[in-house]
């Protein structure tokens, strides 16, 4: 009886044993990719801190816009730039290298034409202080970005209507 007794504590102990070593080999999976996971979260959060600093740049550039700084815009007739709630959202594509960046922004942009004087209802507005055509639609700013040392530059702007 004795015999049977110390072949099943045997038998259990090596079943425990069996058992168990999954559990230690899974346990070790987390601990050797948490490097991987700390650089995989330094790399996401570079990512948004850096779509962070680009959109507000975006934001100060449609403020001076707005502000009448033609200098911020080579298209002379854009006026007024506002944001086009039912456009689609907002989408920042940042290079690989980090380097630069494409943005696409859906905005509601109000143009200002002037009217030619060679006919006379366009001689009238422009004698009541008017003289322009005014009119507001939907396009999309697609916006080029490189990266200056840490700060995010505006390259190129384009207007396209939507």
């Amino acid at each position: 009886m004795k015999g049977t007794r110390t072949a099943s504590r045997r038998a259990f102990l090596k079943g425990g044993a069996l058992l168990a070593a999954p559990v230690a080999v899974a346990a070790a999976g987390p601990i050797a990719t948490v490097g991987c996971q700390d650089d995989c979260t330094r790399v996401r959060l570079k990512q948004l801190e850096d779509e962070a600093a680009i959109r507000e740049l975006h934001h100060s550039w449609v403020r001076q816009v707005n502000a009448g700084d033609r200098h911020a815009l080579s298209d002379a007739t854009v006026r007024r730039i506002s944001v086009d709630h039912a456009g689609a959202p907002e989408r920042i594509d940042i290079a690989a290298n980090g380097e630069s960046a494409v943005g696409y922004f859906d905005h509601a942009v109000e143009t200002e034409t002037p009217l030619a004087k060679n006919c006379t209802l366009a001689q009238m507005a422009h004698a009541q202080g008017s003289g322009v055509l005014r009119r507001s639609e939907r396009r999309l700013l697609t916006v080029d970005y490189t990266k200056c040392g840490s700060a995010w530059k505006i390259g190129k702007v384009t207007l396209r209507p939507l």
